[in-house]
């Protein structure tokens, strides 16, 4: 009997412990799907694509990774989605003007950006009528449903091969984001380990603890912005209660504060103003700090912008009228008497944040 029992718990122990790998190396949740970045992008069999065209395509593929859950960053991610386009018929009537008629095979394709490795696909026919070439093509691509059921497949069998890549292939980021590095392409190395999402953790640990080092190499400096911005110098901080324009007709207002444990989150809203999607950058996160209530400074552990968390340099798209989250985490304090950003060559402070217990 003894001997049963010991069996039965050596069993339950094993699954246990599977259980466990399993949810560290799994898509657990939607929150895990948008952590994970892909980039619509034209490839080189669409360079005979009308430019016009070519921008309501890539339009579309943004819509079909968002509406998926997943982030569609511009650059320097590891996976992209691209087009092939296949004319079946091209006609043109002998009225006038004349109407050109398009029959075409689009397959979208989810690939590695180096090896061009694809991990999963789907296809659409479409048919396209206008009064110049360009008319006709754009015709086309705004008839596909980005909501359409094939691309929700084709994402779910995406995501789960991107995850795979980043368990089994691990070493492999990690060294292409060192040769970026070694090539002073800073930015371009981070935004590689920033793409790892936090679902794969073991790889996600590596990625943040080679970014800080990577960080550390970076020198100091941005692109500066456009637009009204605080003076760079002894500036006077903002209330909580301020929303502060960034420049670009980008704004930032603070939220709320709460301490959880030995931490404190502080949490913004980022707001785009623009009528288009705005690709917002914040480098030189380390110099991020507060002074607490013994007048002390304490540096920001890490920054999260909507789905994406750094120590080091992040980027998130913002779209229109739509609020996205910026939260900064640092060791617990009891007050804020004043937070301190670089965006840029910017400096912005906000002063006396009240902070939840």
């Amino acid at each position: 009997m003894k001997r049963f029992t010991y069996i039965i718990f050596v069993i339950f122990t094993i699954l246990m412990v599977h259980s466990s790998v399993q949810a560290q190396n799994t898509l657990g949740n939607s929150d895990d799907f948008s952590r994970i970045a892909i980039a619509p992008a034209l490839h080189k069999t669409s360079a005979d694509l009308p430019a016009g065209a070519g921008d309501v395509l890539l339009g579309k593929m943004k819509q079909m990774i968002t509406l998926n859950g997943l982030s569609a960053l511009n650059e320097h991610t590891l996976f992209i989605m691209y087009p092939e386009v296949m004319v079946i018929s091209d006609e043109t009537s002998p009225t006038a003007p004349p109407v050109y008629t398009l029959d075409l095979e689009v397959v979208f394709n989810l690939a590695d950006r180096h090896t061009e490795n694809v991990y999963a696909s789907a296809v659409e026919s479409l048919k396209g009528a206008g009064r110049s070439k360009t008319a006709a093509y754009k015709d086309a691509f705004k008839k596909i449903n980005a909501r359409g059921g094939k691309y929700k497949v084709m994402l779910e069998k995406g995501k789960e091969e991107i995850i795979e890549y980043y368990n089994t292939h691990c070493d492999l980021v990690i060294s292409r984001s060192k040769s970026l590095a070694s090539q002073k392409k800073h930015k371009e190395a981070l935004a590689l380990l920033n793409s790892v999402p936090p679902v794969s953790r073991e790889c996600f640990d590596k990625a943040n603890a080679v970014a800080e080092e990577i960080g550390r190499q970076m020198p100091e400096s941005g692109t500066k912005i456009h637009g009204p911005v605080e003076p760079a110098g002894d500036i006077e901080p903002h209330t909580a209660a301020e929303e502060v324009n960034l420049g670009n007709n980008i704004y930032l207002k603070y939220k709320k504060g709460r301490n959880i444990g030995e931490k404190t989150f502080l949490y913004f809203d980022l707001i785009n103003k623009n009528e288009g999607d705005y690709l917002f950058k914040m480098h030189s996160l380390r110099r991020t700090l507060m002074i607490n209530e013994e007048g002390s400074e304490v540096k920001v552990n890490r920054i999260k912008i909507g789905s994406k968390e750094s120590r080091n340099y992040i980027e998130a798209t913002l779209i229109p009228d739509i609020s996205t989250e910026l939260v900064c985490e640092f060791p617990a304090v009891k007050e804020v008497k004043y937070i301190r950003f670089y965006i840029h060559e910017n400096q912005f402070k906000f002063k006396n944040l009240p902070i939840n217990p």
